[in-house]
């Protein structure tokens, strides 16, 4: 049985060995994507990809879980700390996936 035990955790080293360049380059890819997404962010406006306005973050926003209407950035809600993701754009109401 001990030898069953060792064999099981060598497989599984191994296979933990195996899979880390896969999340590595995960890693990476995402980390690259945030440096991208972080300067778009700091310009402050966010450009619809399907009609091209441009969208401000600094407006008056209405957060979706607490309700809590505030001036400032509509991807965050200081009340309740919720993250928003995605927003409708001003003109065309289509999806803006930021995060």
């Amino acid at each position: 049985m001990k030898k069953l035990a060792i064999a099981w955790n060598v497989t599984l080293a191994l296979l933990y060995v195996l899979a880390l360049p896969i999340y590595a380059a995960k890693w990476l890819r995402r980390a690259v994507e945030s440096l991208f997404n972080l300067s778009e962010l700091r310009k402050g406006f966010i450009d619809c990809p399907h009609c091209g306005f441009r969208n401000p973050l600094d407006i008056l926003a209405l957060c979706r879980r607490c309700g809590m209407a505030e001036f400032g950035s509509r991807l965050y809600c200081t009340t309740c700390k919720q993250v928003t993701k995605a927003f409708p754009c001003d003109r065309c109401t289509a999806a803006i996936r930021v995060l």
